[in-house]
């Protein structure tokens, strides 16, 4: 047993020789690297020797070394896997890998994050992984799990169960030597990671008033792997005030030696679409001081930390060479304090309750039979971290702990909207290569009331509030990892141009942007481009209005090949029709099923990009295009042989089968869909 602070007794599991085993993870949003955890949780109470890593961090080599693992990760863009993956995917498959058998002698086991809202790709990255290391040799010892997205209970649903029987399974095929038991939930863990505080005397003197009142975050720019310097140029809003949601237009320009420092990002220049920019927030000074006074950290907050003597995890910023770090700076750049808390947060946070009651309402709230207690409580209202640890006033989490629960803060990405005139060249002071990027995003911030009453901003939303023009921050380019955008992939042929049927609600049409951005600086201005936007209000959220149809400036506009529909699912009457009906980017693509129908049968494949918001629409608007692919009898022509015997449901069931089909073959249509 270990002592740890607040009198909690930690237990630590036993080494036992050859009983180990490696948990790797691929995470876009941290959904799977949290499962990963919780994973090793389970498997360190059962005494298994347990490392935790993203995929890209191991090496082949020592993973045929490997006998056990689990895999967790996640489908990102058109059936992909996660960008913390692409060097070990890209490892695991070279083709001089083939039929050499070289994970023989690893069992493995893996659990899928998905969103069936993305049709057939929903869990293709775990699919893939799974069928590779299945092909060089490596054992499956237990059924594969996957999660949806759109449960009504998330992910919850399918991997609570699939990780009991998991451990049913290592209980019945691991036994332990007597008399050694697994470590039971309620026993504490001792930390994976340990900060090492320097004295008092060595207190960060900016912060000795730490009562000071600040509102904005810190401007310290941190060094972020294969960051580019941008300054903020404009951020302005969009939307008028009186319209529900701010939408700002965010103007970045950002200059950089083209090599070798950043040769990536380098090579997807000129070509914009489908590339994100990822920003950095900052946790606000009041949010950070009010999380040191709720767990007692004040004495310890403004000191010093020794390295030396710590174990951290490797994403920390500051990063070792910036010079002095606090456990402030830890908390003000690390952890994500007022994101929704996962059950596992609130299992931890029951360790540390010295009130029985509050105990045993953690505990209740994390069972497997109270997923719709934990989501109302959670979920429904957007509940913060810092906002349960005000309903638990009892609980204190040691420092060392901290590290184990909160989740890091992570860069969120954002489409870039603008396509290839953002570039630049120039030779630099030392005659260099630089490229001067003009980089424009579209940022729906987040603020909103729930069912608590009390207004909710999302920590990005906030932070992105207080960039004032003149404004210095570090950005990450994540390029598209399908080159399905770039131009040379719209001309077929010498002189034939790809058609484009695009779809976009909302801040979706940020993609779409780039895309017709980026054809017409390639001279790729033939083929008609139909743009379907769905948005609340033509006079609230209709963006870049003034660069399509009559009113495009000279200069600036997309072109006479684009043709923008609009969908104002708010404006009253739009169509002088009564009743009146909302409209939607889905009732659109049925309206105007004929033209849709003569570009898809048209010489060349069409692209059809779907962008905006997950969860129903991009079902809908899949439906609508099955609806024109039957209607117009490019598909479902049903002969009387193949209807005999069917009902009219049965019979109109077989042509939306069929028109899936036609929709998922590459020979008929690309079909592009990025939401979020």
């Amino acid at each position: 047993m270990a002592e740890v602070s607040q009198g909690v007794a930690s237990t630590e599991p036993a080494v036992i020789d050859g009983r180990n085993i490696i948990i790797l993870y691929g995470s876009e949003t941290g959904n799977a690297e949290d499962i990963a955890l919780e994973l090793s949780k389970m498997t360190r109470r059962l005494h298994f020797k347990t490392t935790v890593d993203e995929m890209n961090n191991i090496k082949l080599t020592e993973l045929v070394q490997r006998q056990l693992a689990i895999f967790v990760t996640s489908t990102t863009g058109q059936g992909d896997l996660p960008q913390n993956t692409a060097k070990f995917w890209a490892n695991l498959r070279r083709t001089r890998l083939n039929n050499t058998n070289c994970l023989g002698a690893l069992k493995f086991t893996i659990f899928g994050l998905g969103d069936s809202s993305y049709g057939e790709n929903v869990n293709a990255a775990g699919r893939k992984l799974r069928s590779r290391l299945k092909q060089l040799g490596a054992t499956e010892f237990f059924k594969a799990g996957e999660g949806d997205e759109q449960h009504e209970n998330g992910i919850a649903s399918a991997y609570m169960p699939w990780s009991e029987e998991l451990k049913e399974y290592f209980i019945e095929n691991y036994a332990l030597p007597e008399p050694l038991q697994p470590i039971a939930d309620e026993i504490l863990l001792p930390p994976r990671y340990h900060i090492q505080a320097a004295s008092s005397e060595q207190a960060d003197p900016v912060h000795t008033n730490a009562n000071a009142p600040v509102t904005k975050p810190q401007k310290r720019l941190l060094d972020i792997p294969n960051a580019l310097t941008a300054v903020v140029q404009e951020n302005t809003r969009l939307t008028p005030e009186t319209h529900s949601q701010d939408v700002r237009l965010i103007k970045l320009d950002v200059s950089f030696v083209t090599k070798p420092k950043v040769k990536d990002v380098f090579d997807m220049i000129p070509y914009l679409a489908g590339a994100t920019a990822v920003i950095y927030p900052k946790n606000f000074p009041e949010d950070v001081e009010t999380l040191i006074d709720m767990m007692g950290w004040a004495s310890i907050s403004n000191n010093h930390i020794n390295r030396k003597e710590s174990t951290m995890p490797k994403k920390l910023y500051p990063f070792e060479d910036e010079g002095p770090v606090t456990i402030r700076d830890l908390l003000t750049h690390n952890f994500d304090i007022n994101a929704v808390p996962r059950r596992s947060f609130l299992q931890d946070m029951a360790h540390f309750a010295a009130d029985d009651d509050q105990k045993e309402r953690l505990v209740e709230l994390t069972k497997w039979d109270s997923l719709q207690s934990f989501y109302d409580y959670t979920s429904r209202p957007r509940r913060t971290i810092l906002e349960v640890l005000r309903d638990f006033p009892s609980v204190r989490i040691p420092f060392d702990y901290a590290l184990e629960m909160f989740p890091l803060m992570r860069g969120r990405a954002y489409s870039i909207c603008n396509g290839a005139n953002s570039v630049r060249y120039k030779q630099g002071e030392n005659k260099e290569n630089m490229a001067s990027l003009n980089l424009e995003i579209i940022a729906a911030l987040l603020e909103y009331q729930t069912v608590i009453r009390k207004p909710r901003q999302g920590v990005c939303s906030r932070y992105l509030r207080t960039l004032a023009p003149g404004t210095t921050i570090n950005i990450t380019i994540n390029t598209p990892s399908r080159p399905t955008l770039r131009p040379n992939n719209m001309l077929i042929g010498a002189s034939q141009q790809r058609p484009v049927i695009a779809v976009a609600t909302g801040t979706g049409i940020a993609p779409i942007r780039a895309l017709i951005g980026d054809l017409k600086h390639a001279g790729i201005t033939a083929a008609p481009v139909l743009v379907f936007f769905g948005c609340r209000k033509q006079k609230a959220d209709f963006y870049f209005q003034d660069e399509h149809g009559q009113n495009q400036a000279p200069g600036r506009g997309w072109g006479d090949n684009v043709k923008v529909i609009p969908a104002f699912s708010r404006d009253e009457n739009p169509d002088g029709v009564l009743p009146f009906q909302k409209n939607y980017v889905q009732s659109q693509i049925r309206k105007h099923a004929a033209e849709i129908a003569e570009i898809l049968t048209g010489d060349v494949p069409p692209l059809i990009c779907v962008c905006g918001s997950s969860g129903a629409m991009p079902n809908a608007v899949r439906e609508a295009f099955k609806d024109v692919l039957i209607g117009h009898k490019i598909v479902g022509a049903t002969g009387e042989e193949e209807a005999e015997g069917k009902s009219a449901e049965e019979v109109e069931k077989l042509k939306k089968e069929a028109a899936d089909k036609w929709l998922m073959d590459k020979n008929n249509v690309i079909y592009w869909q990025e939401t979020w």
